[in-house]
């Protein structure tokens, strides 16, 4: 099997042979950032909060939400953009995702409407920015403050 893909990948890249160089050139998997530009600027908007809860950038739902029957739970591997725990970690107390452009695609707004659900279901509060807005740190942390405080009882 693993002779045929590497012919497929030959055939593909146009590579005659394999050879050390070849190798190098035959790549599956590349690194990526790990938060984009708006999101990081989005982050040190907010780190001020972690003296009093931790902040969690790019969690997967799979992590905080598990699925009470034992279907397929392909749903949860969706990972949302921030999420804020009490300093202890035992608490959720609040999503967080950051929307650009992108969200107005129909594939993604078909995705955001099932994470909105999912979290709705499992009863963890999600509350969005969209980067189309100023997004001041102040309104920003305010906003965070006051959603937390409505959902801790």
């Amino acid at each position: 099997m693993i002779k045929i893909i590497i012919e497929f990948i030959k055939k593909i890249l146009g590579i005659k042979g394999i050879t050390e160089e070849s190798k190098e050139e035959i790549k599956i998997y590349e690194k990526k950032e790990f938060m984009t530009q708006y999101e990081l600027e989005f982050y040190n908007k907010i780190k001020e909060l972690e003296s009093k809860y931790k902040i969690v950038p790019q969690i997967n739902l799979a992590t905080i939400i598990k699925k009470a029957n034992k279907g397929y739970i392909n749903e949860l591997f969706k990972n949302i953009d921030f999420a804020i725990f009490s300093n202890d970690y035992k608490k959720i107390l609040l999503l967080i995702e950051v929307n650009d452009n992108t969200h107005n695609q129909n594939k993604r707004k078909d995705r955001d409407l099932k994470v909105k659900k999912i979290c709705g279901d499992a009863k963890i509060k999600l509350i969005t920015f969209y980067t189309k807005y100023p997004n001041e740190k102040n309104y920003v942390i305010k906003r965070i403050e006051e959603e937390i405080e409505k959902t801790s009882f």
